[in-house]
């Protein structure tokens, strides 16, 4: 996976349609000048300035929350195409994505699904919206202009459009979540169906065709099982290390599984490769090509998030138990000497 500008957080997709040529651009484009092979990439800069400020105390953690769901399971990193139906497991937990019918402003209609980076920023400010007002709808923002800042993204044109059009598949998506159960009885499965939103108002003004801000007035009312999924167990998020990891949507996943595996975790774990490419790299060809790609991005996640404790080895990833990033309300017990592996 190639790194990206800091500055162009829009998504992971070397496959595009129309509405999303611009993000194919932005990927081809270097992070530094082929001249100067010592310069250090502004993604990178990004995450060592946010380390830099953590570490001698000058800012303050941004305290954003997640749901669940989402740190567990993850959306896709790049378009799927065309498919049916788009598939990630964790352990028994499997996410079952169907796209959503998008009415485009001739009329037609298309099947498109939520990828890249926007949705996985929509939902975070959503679910940090929704949690800290307790309530199921959530204001998007007065102009285009305010809510791609609320979301870390630099406002633009193009950043614009894909937005809307990741917004409507976002929104309209058909998702399912399947688990095992088991009980003295016998063993069987529990399914979910769910949108994530109940209703949407949209409004875009003529006014940001020509350049300008474009002021709109819209909101999102979640359906009660996904408002409920935030309420009852937010996963605490730096929205701080976010940002500065934007440009990769498995570096944000990672970062949301990683500080969402330590509100739990006491031992040693180890996790095959296999089963981590089931997780978050299924649009990866072989397992080996996404082992290099979450090595990669695992350095990343590291700067932002120093007190994660993972150990790679040849035919799997370990993770000791370490400090949240964000503190929990409740103490944890002190991450002492490397335990033996279990």
């Amino acid at each position: 996976m190639s790194a990206k500008p800091a500055n162009s957080p829009n998504g992971d997709s070397p496959t595009a349609d129309a509405g999303d040529a611009a993000t194919s651009e932005v990927e081809r484009q270097p992070e530094t000048e082929i001249h100067n092979p010592f310069a250090i990439p502004r993604s990178r800069l990004k995450m060592l300035d946010y380390a830099t400020q953590q570490e001698l105390s000058i800012e303050e953690q941004n305290v954003g929350f997640s749901a669940r769901l989402f740190a567990q399971v993850s959306l896709p990193q790049r378009n799927p195409g065309d498919i049916p139906y788009f598939e990630r497991r964790n352990g028994d937990v499997t996410l079952t994505l169907s796209p959503a019918l998008v009415t485009q402003r001739d009329g037609s209609r298309v099947r498109r699904y939520p990828y890249g980076i926007y949705p996985r920023l929509a939902l975070t400010y959503i679910a940090t919206e929704a949690f800290i007002t307790d309530s199921p709808v959530v204001d998007l923002g007065k102009s285009m202009r305010s809510f791609l800042s609320r979301i870390g993204v630099d406002y633009n044109g193009r950043n614009a459009n894909i937005v809307k059009t990741q917004l409507a598949a976002l929104f309209g998506a058909q998702l399912s979540v399947e688990g095992l159960s088991m009980n003295e009885a016998g063993h069987g499965t529990v399914s979910e169906y769910f949108q994530i939103a109940k209703s949407v108002s949209l409004w875009w003004s003529k006014k940001e065709e020509s350049g300008q801000e474009g002021l709109w007035s819209s909101e999102v009312r979640l359906t009660q099982e996904f408002f409920q999924s935030i309420k009852n167990a937010p996963v605490p998020v730096d929205l701080g290390a976010i940002r500065a990891l934007g440009g990769s949507s498995l570096r944000i996943d990672m970062y949301m599984w990683a500080t969402y595996r330590m509100f739990y975790l006491r031992r040693p774990t180890r996790i095959k490769w296999e089963d981590l490419s089931n997780q978050f790299g299924a649009q990866y060809g072989r397992v080996r090509a996404f082992k290099a790609a979450f090595i990669k991005e695992l350095q990343a996640v590291q700067i932002v998030y120093p007190q994660l404790n993972a150990e790679v080895h040849p035919d799997y990833l370990i993770l000791r138990p370490s400090m949240t990033h964000v503190p929990a309300n409740k103490p944890f017990r002190q991450v002492g000497q490397k335990p033996p592996v279990e």
